[in-house]
C-alpha cells in the first residue's frame, strides 16, 4: 500500500467534516493530541465477534479438519492428499433410516389445533419421507382453517415437532399443505449420497464461522451463495463486517451440507470458512453482543513530540499520554457517536439522500446518488481507467452516471455500472427499463433500490439528528442528570424478536398501526433527576421516529427546531409517517454515553518497516501454530531417529485451542516494543517508528472510530471535561 493510499487517522484534519455530521465534543482528558497510520496493512484493523453470552469467536479449524481422513485407508497413503470431494465409495450403500416415533403429547397438540387425520396424515408424512413406510401420499392437506393466528401457530409446531423435516405452506382458500423436505432427496439439498462425512443427519441451518481479510460481509456471502447455487438471502449474519480489515463472525446458510461448503475454501479469495454446526435456527441481524477489536496504528506521533527525542523518549511520553486516557474512557466512558462510515464516503452524505427521501424529494434523492465527476467521467469515456479494480470500479461509475445524466448513452450506462454500485444499478435498470414512460418515475427508482440500502439512507439521516442532538444535549448539562432526560421504562418487557437494523441498533415499537403501542423511554420528573438514582449512563435520546417520546425539555426543543431547517429537510420530528410504508421511521433509542464491556488494554513498539504485522489474526494463528508444530515434530522425530510428518489443518477444537496458546505465548514472548527480533540481524539499528496497539470490546451498536477518536484527541474540541464528570458514580 502506498502513502498515499494509508488511511491517516487525524483527528484534527478531519474536525470540520466531523462537526457538520455532529461529532465535536469530547469527554476524555488528554495531555496530547497525537495521530498514526491506521489500516497501513489490512490486519492492522481486525474484528472478532462477540456472542451473546460474551464470548469471543475465533477461526479454530478450516473446512473439515480430521472428517476428511478415510478410516480405511492408510496414514501413509498418498491418496489422503487428494481432495475429499474427488472420493467415491464403490461398495458404500446408504442405510435405510429407521421408524421415528412421535410423542403422543405432540400429536395432541396438532390435533386440538386442527383434526385428528390431519395430524394422523404428517405422522405418516413424516415417516414415509424419514424412514421405510407403506404410506405412498407425498404431501398432507388439512381442511380449511380460516383463522389466521392459528394458522401460523400450526406452521411452528409442524416445524418443531418434526425438526423442519416438514414444509408447510397455506394455499388461497386457508389450506394448509405439507411436504417433506428431506436432506437427501429434497430439492433444496445438493449434498451427495454416501460421502464420507455426509452420515451425520443435516439440520435445518448449517451455522459456520467466517473469517475474510479485505471483503465486506455482504460480497463474502455473495461469493459463497454464487458458488453453492442459492440465493444470498438465505445466509444469515449478526451484523456487517469491515472491509478493509481482517474479521471473524458466525454466520448460517439454509440446507447446505458441511462437505459442500469446506469445498469452497480453496476457491474463495480473501474467505475461510470452519467450525460447521447443524442447528435448527438461523442468525439473523442483531444476534450478537458486539465486537472485539485489536486496532494496531503506526507511524504513531504526538502533536508536541520535537525531532530532538530519541524513539525510546517518544514511546515513553506516547505511553504517558495514552495509558491514563484509556483508564479515564474505562471508567467514565464517552459520547456514542454514529461514526463517520455511517454516513457514506462520496460526496454526497447517505443522511443527506434520506433527507430527500423523507421530504418525498425523489428526483433530488436519484440525482444525489447519480452525482458523478466530469474530469473523472471524461477520462474513462477516453479509455483512461485505472488498473487497480477498486479504482477502476469508481471511474467506471462515473463514467455510467454521466452517460445517463446528459443522455448520452442510456444503454450503455446500464452495461458500464459495476455491479458492487447497487443503488446505481437498480436507478439505472429502473429508468431505462421502459425507455420515457420510466425515465421519470424516481420514485419508481427509489423503491427498487434493495430494502437494505433503502433504510440505510434513512437511518443516516435519523444519526445525523442524533449526534446533533446528542452534542447539544452535553454542551449544555455534561454528565449532570437533569429533568426532562429520557430513561428506558423500568418494567416493560423486551418484545420476543426486536427488529434491529444493520448496526446493530435496536428499532423501538416496530408496531403497524397500533398508535397506543407501549412506549419504551419516559422523560425524568425534577424529583427523580436530582435522586441520584439515575445516572448520565442510563440517559437515552431518541432518532427520530413516529413511535418514540422526545425530551420533555429543550433537548425535545432542538429536535424540532434542527429538524426544521431548510439544510435538515424541513422535517417535523413528531411527523415520521408517510404514504409509503417503507419510508415510515418508528424509530429507537440509544445511550447518550458509551463503555468498553471489558477493561481494554493498549501496546506499544518500536519498529521500522510499515508491513510488520503486529498482531496475529486468526488465520495467522492457525498456520503459525501448525508451522511451529510441524517443526516441532520434526526435531523430535530426527532427535528420535525417526521420520518427520506431516501435521494435517484443523484436527480438532481441543487442539486449535492448543495451538492458539501456543501462538499467543509466542507472541507475547516477543519484547513489548518488537524490536528483539529486528536486533538479531541489525543490532545497531534502534527502530524509530511507533506503533500503538489498542484491543477493546464494544457492544454492536458502537464505532471504533469514535473510540479511536476520543482516545487520540482532538484540539478543536473542548477535551476538558465539565466539573460534573468528575463525580460520576461508576459502580
Amino acid at each position: 500500500m502506498t502513502d498515499k493510499d494509508k488511511e491517516h487517522f487525524n483527528a484534527r484534519a478531519g474536525s470540520s467534516y466531523a462537526a457538520s455530521i455532529g461529532i465535536s465534543h469530547r469527554t476524555t482528558p488528554l495531555k496530547c493530541s497525537w495521530t498514526g497510520d491506521m489500516r497501513v496493512r489490512f490486519s492492522d484493523f481486525q474484528v472478532n465477534e462477540i456472542s451473546k453470552d460474551g464470548t469471543v469467536l475465533h477461526l479454530r479449524t478450516i473446512g473439515l479438519g480430521n472428517e476428511t481422513t478415510q478410516p480405511e485407508q492408510s496414514q501413509n497413503s498418498e491418496s489422503n492428499t487428494k481432495s475429499v470431494d474427488s472420493h467415491t465409495p464403490q461398495d458404500e450403500k446408504p442405510q435405510p433410516e429407521q421408524t421415528i416415533e412421535i410423542p403422543q403429547e405432540d400429536v395432541k397438540v396438532l390435533e386440538d389445533l386442527s383434526t385428528t387425520q390431519f395430524a394422523q396424515d404428517l405422522v405418516k408424512l413424516f415417516n414415509h419421507g424419514n424412514g421405510p413406510s407403506s404410506n405412498d401420499a407425498n404431501t398432507a392437506t388439512s381442511p380449511v382453517i380460516d383463522d389466521k393466528p392459528k394458522r401460523a401457530q400450526i406452521h411452528q409446531e409442524v416445524r418443531r415437532i418434526f425438526k423442519s423435516r416438514l414444509e408447510t405452506t397455506t394455499g388461497h382458500d386457508g389450506v394448509i399443505i405439507a411436504n417433506y423436505v428431506s436432506p437427501r432427496k429434497g430439492k433444496k439439498s445438493r449434498g451427495r449420497r454416501g460421502q464420507p462425512g455426509d452420515d451425520e443427519p443435516m439440520g435445518e441451518y448449517l451455522h459456520f464461522t467466517l473469517y475474510k481479510d479485505n471483503r465486506d460481509t455482504m460480497d463474502a456471502a455473495s461469493q459463497i451463495a454464487r458458488l453453492l447455487r442459492v440465493k444470498p438471502q438465505i445466509i444469515g449474519y449478526a451484523g456487517t463486517k469491515d472491509r478493509r480489515a481482517s474479521t471473524t463472525q458466525r454466520c448460517s446458510v439454509r440446507h447446505q451440507r458441511k462437505r459442500a461448503l469446506a469445498g469452497l475454501n480453496g476457491k474463495l479469495w480473501g474467505i475461510a470458512t470452519g467450525d460447521y454446526e447443524y442447528q435448527e435456527q438461523p442468525i439473523h441481524l442483531g444476534q450478537l453482543l458486539g465486537n472485539e477489536f485489536v486496532i494496531t496504528l503506526k507511524n504513531c506521533k504526538m502533536a508536541d513530540e520535537t525531532a530532538a527525542q530519541s524513539p525510546s523518549e517518544r514511546l515513553a511520553s506516547m505511553r504517558n499520554n495514552v495509558e491514563p486516557a484509556l483508564k479515564h474512557m474505562s471508567s467514565h466512558g464517552w459520547i456514542n457517536y454514529f461514526g463517520h462510515q455511517r454516513f457514506g464516503t462520496h460526496d454526497v452524505g447517505t443522511h443527506q439522500v434520506g433527507k430527500l427521501i423523507l421530504g418525498d424529494d425523489f428526483e433530488g434523492a436519484v440525482n444525489a446518488l447519480l452525482k458523478y465527476d466530469p474530469e473523472i467521467a471524461a477520462k474513462a469515456e477516453a479509455g483512461q481507467v485505472p488498473d487497480e479494480p477498486s479504482k477502476k470500479d469508481d471511474a467506471l461509475r462515473h463514467l455510467a452516471c454521466m452517460l445517463f445524466q446528459t443522455g448520452k448513452d442510456l444503454n450503455r450506462a446500464v452495461n458500464v455500472i459495476p455491479r458492487r454500485f447497487a443503488a446505481e444499478s437498480c436507478i439505472l435498470r429502473h429508468l431505462t427499463r421502459m425507455g420515457k414512460n420510466s425515465a421519470r418515475d424516481f420514485a419508481g427508482a427509489i423503491t427498487h433500490i434493495t430494502r437494505g440500502l433503502r433504510s440505510m439512507y434513512l437511518h443516516a439521516y435519523q444519526s445525523h439528528v442524533w449526534n446533533h442532538a446528542a452534542s447539544q444535549r452535553y454542551a449544555l448539562h455534561g454528565s449532570k442528570v437533569t429533568k426532562g432526560d429520557l430513561v428506558i421504562s423500568g418494567g416493560e418487557a423486551q418484545p420476543a424478536a426486536a427488529e434491529q437494523d444493520q448496526d446493530g441498533d435496536e428499532i423501538i415499537n416496530p408496531v403497524e398501526d397500533e398508535e397506543d403501542a407501549p412506549l419504551r423511554a419516559r422523560p425524568l420528573t425534577e424529583e427523580e433527576a436530582a435522586s441520584g438514582k439515575y445516572t448520565i449512563y442510563d440517559i437515552v435520546l431518541p432518532s427520530p421516529g413516529y413511535d418514540v417520546v422526545y425530551p420533555d425539555n429543550e433537548i425535545g426543543q432542538f429536535y424540532q427546531e434542527f429538524m426544521g431547517r431548510e439544510e435538515n429537510g424541513r422535517l417535523d420530528p413528531h411527523k415520521m409517517r408517510r404514504l409509503r410504508r417503507e419510508f415510515s421511521l418508528p424509530g429507537r433509542y440509544r445511550k447518550l454515553m458509551q463503555r468498553f464491556l471489558v477493561e481494554p488494554s493498549v501496546e506499544f513498539k518500536l519498529y521500522e518497516h510499515d508491513t510488520e504485522q503486529m498482531h496475529p489474526t486468526d488465520l495467522d494463528l492457525i498456520n503459525g501454530a501448525e508451522r511451529n508444530g510441524i517443526e516441532r515434530k520434526r526435531k523430535r522425530d530426527q532427535d528420535d531417529g525417526g521420520p518427520a510428518k506431516k501435521i494435517k489443518a484443523g484436527d480438532g477444537e481441543a487442539q486449535a485451542e492448543a495451538k492458539m496458546e501456543r501462538a499467543n505465548s509466542e507472541q507475547d514472548a516477543t519484547s513489548s516494543n518488537g524490536a528483539e527480533a529486528k536486533a538479531e540481524t541489525e543490532p545497531s539499528a534502534e527502530p524509530t517508528k511507533i506503533a500503538v496497539v489498542v484491543k477493546f470490546q464494544l457492544a454492536s451498536s458502537a464505532y471504533a472510530t469514535i473510540t479511536l477518536r476520543e482516545l487520540m484527541g482532538d484540539r478543536s474540541d473542548e477535551a476538558t471535561p465539565t466539573p460534573s464528570d468528575e463525580g460520576v458514580d461508576n459502580s
